[in-house]
């Protein structure tokens, strides 16, 4: 059963490269006649050994087998498929090089990589000397940046569904905890609050993630680490600002009751006490706190005073 899912994605990432190939060589040869009906000949013996490695790649991809070659092989299509730059019509060369950079803001990449762009190849596409060269070094950014915000979508992607199924998780097991309190109390309180603190902060991390700019790659490197320190920051965050509310330092009474009247019936040994409603405020509570450290900052100058935070 394994191997046999193990081969089901070995050939679906094969069909992937030849795919990737074929595309590479459509491009090339859609270059080519291009530049005939432009009335320039493209440089035949640039045309066809392009075309020859392309079939060289495509007999390797048939006999690839491990993802190290696949990913090889794409990346030689690649780099092969930027030469086209060299059979551009020489009257197109601006306007193909300019539609690439255009393309490339189009995926939210940093403007401080699109202006360099512009400013140092883009300039070169205007002189007939450097045009081709200028045009092929922009292929290769795009690759770049193609494979790079692909690898960025399915970075976040990952993150995103690994934080759903903790918050789902977390809050299942806290009321769950919630429940079964007496039995253990009050270890099994405490991990009500961490649980559902951790949740209200997977939450707030997913709701800040980056949703349109596309980040350079040594900021993603470092956001899989900052995802868990946020999320223990939160859980922290939740666990003091439910001990400040049940303390009475912000006295906000709801329909007559306050926090700490809802925690006081939740830890009281008496289960009816803590009725579904004051579970649901218990917990909304909790996540509140690990969803938002500004909620706690406002607690905290509460005891602290308004220059608590000044060094």
């Amino acid at each position: 059963m394994l191997e046999a899912h193990r081969h089901k994605k070995l050939e679906k990432e094969r069909q992937r490269v030849l795919d990737n190939i074929s595309y590479e060589r459509w491009q090339f040869e859609m270059m080519a006649q291009r530049a005939q009906a432009a009335g320039e000949a493209p440089n035949a013996e640039i045309l066809n050994a392009a075309l020859a490695r392309f079939s060289e790649f495509e007999q390797q991809a048939t006999s690839a087998k491990s993802v190290d070659e696949f990913d090889d092989l794409i990346e030689k299509a690649e780099e092969q498929g930027t030469l086209r730059a060299y059979i551009c019509p020489l009257k197109e060369v601006l306007n193909e090089g300019s539609l690439a950079i255009d393309v490339m803001v189009e995926w939210s990449i940093p403007k401080t990589i699109i202006d360099g762009l512009r400013d140092t190849l883009g300039q070169e596409l205007k002189n007939a000397d450097t045009a081709r060269g200028a045009l092929r070094a922009i292929f290769a950014e795009n690759n770049s940046w193609a494979n790079y915000t692909d690898d960025y979508e399915d970075s976040m992607s990952k993150y995103t569904l690994w934080l759903v199924g903790a918050t789902s998780i977390l809050l299942v097991t806290a009321a769950v905890l919630l429940h079964f309190r007496l039995k253990w109390f009050p270890f099994l309180f405490l991990m009500v609050l961490l649980f559902a603190g951790a949740a209200g902060s997977c939450v707030s991390v997913m709701r800040k993630m980056p949703l349109f700019d596309v980040s350079l790659s040594a900021e993603l490197d470092a956001y899989g680490r900052r995802i868990w320190s946020r999320v223990a920051t939160g859980t922290v965050a939740s666990v003091v600002g439910c001990a400040l509310l049940g303390w009475g330092v912000l006295p906000i009474s709801l329909q007559g009751q306050t926090f700490s009247d809802v925690m006081t019936a939740c830890t009281a040994q008496d289960e009816a006490s803590c009725t579904i409603i004051k579970t649901l405020i218990f917990l909304g509570v909790a996540i509140l706190f690990g969803f938002s450290e500004r909620t706690l900052t406002s607690l905290e100058q509460k005891v602290l005073g308004a220059d608590s935070e000044k060094p």
